[in-house]
């Protein structure tokens, strides 16, 4: 019926704002994501919500999805965000010949921290020291990182009793700003698109780093730019990095500390698109061509938070959402306490003024929607 139709795939965690900006470009949007949210549904030919997992989705639930999907339209790209970027081996698995981002090997090299840090390690770029082994706090606090971790969900401070689990390992807790530095990548250089302020809220003990939003603003000293740059270069050229990335840092002391890379579209990408859809475009360029576009573009400050639900939440039937909002979810949908609720964004002139923004829209939505039930 739809076979002869054209249309890109998005396998994401949460794949609204790339499905948005596909839709904006012209492009018919497939997403196969965690949440099938309202915002999703609207920008997508067809939307399918898929059981999500610790870091990401369900294996089988994708693939035989997918698989279905394939028996209606071809499919002229795949795109994905961190729901892949967790799971190397189910990149490989759908059979879509076109990956419009990093290869599963690039994934594999980039979350195996027996890699990542002896990388950084031979070409001298700070990290906090990391160690496989069973250790203790005497030397100061240490955090637990399971490998496939996102978005702070398998992050956690280590207790003194900890056991060594598989796929975890440690890290020494780093007290700075925690920024990240998002860019475009052709393999061999990079076109910086910003660096981001990352927010980060405790939703419980065993979630105490999750990420609750960013701005595209961060208080760094063109030095400290410049050495941030600089890294992501040479890992750039390490990883074989294409399409839109972005690098976790901390900032101690006037140190640049690498923390993580993330090889996928991450979440501060919205910050950086435009209303005409101009960044998925580059993406889709450098990825097909390894050709990295001049762009005049001004950047404005911009932010956006995830509002997580304080308790069980009950969407009602008629619900007017702020236009400042997005991921909203259905009508009569239940949002179970410390998950997803919606988005909001902001925008402003000034940092304390942006910020002021976000923190009275997220009180404001949750207020709304508790008084609503």
């Amino acid at each position: 019926m739809f076979r002869d139709k054209h249309i890109y795939l998005v396998v994401a965690t949460s794949g609204r704002a790339i499905a948005q900006a596909l839709k904006t470009g012209g492009h018919t949007v497939a997403v196969v994501d965690g949440f099938a949210d309202m915002d999703t549904c609207v920008a997508a030919e067809v939307c399918k919500k898929i059981p999500r997992t610790k870091f990401g989705l369900d294996t089988y639930e994708v693939l035989q999805t997918i698989d279905n999907l394939q028996k209606q339209y071809t499919f002229d790209g795949l795109l994905y965000d961190a729901a892949l970027e967790s799971n190397p081996d189910l990149l490989d698995s759908i059979p879509i010949d076109k990956v419009i981002g990093n290869s599963s090997h690039t994934l594999q090299q980039c979350k195996n921290p027996e890699v990542f840090f002896p990388t950084l390690d031979n070409y001298s770029i700070p990290h906090p020291r990391v160690s496989f082994k069973p250790i203790d706090n005497s030397s100061g606090s240490w955090l637990t990182k399971h490998v496939t971790s996102t978005g702070g969900f398998g992050v956690c401070d280590k207790p003194e009793n900890f056991n060594v689990e598989q796929d975890v390992y440690f890290q020494k807790k780093v007290n700075g700003v925690n920024f990240s530095f998002t860019f475009l990548a052709n393999r061999y250089e990079l076109k910086p698109l910003g660096f981001n302020t990352l927010w980060c809220e405790a939703l419980s003990e065993s979630t105490p780093y999750a990420y609750s939003g960013a701005i595209n603003k961060v208080d760094l000293t063109e030095q400290q730019q410049d050495t941030a740059i600089d890294y992501a270069k040479t890992l750039t050229r390490e990883f074989k990095l294409v399409g839109i990335n972005s690098i976790d840092y901390i900032l101690l002391d006037d140190c640049v500390y690498t923390l993580e890379l993330n090889p996928r579209i991450p979440a501060t990408y919205e910050l950086y698109e435009t209303k005409y859809g101009d960044l998925i475009k580059e993406h889709i360029e450098v990825c097909m061509t390894a050709k990295l576009v001049p762009s005049q573009r001004k950047q404005l400050l911009r932010a956006h938070a995830i509002v997580y639900a304080p308790d069980l939440i009950h969407v009602p039937t008629h619900f007017t959402w702020p236009l400042w909002t997005a991921d909203r979810p259905h009508p009569e949908e239940m949002i179970n306490k410390h998950q997803p609720l919606c988005s909001v964004f902001a925008g402003g002139k000034n940092v304390a003024q942006v910020r002021e923004m976000i923190h009275t829209r997220k009180k404001t939505i949750v207020r709304k929607l508790m008084q609503n039930e």
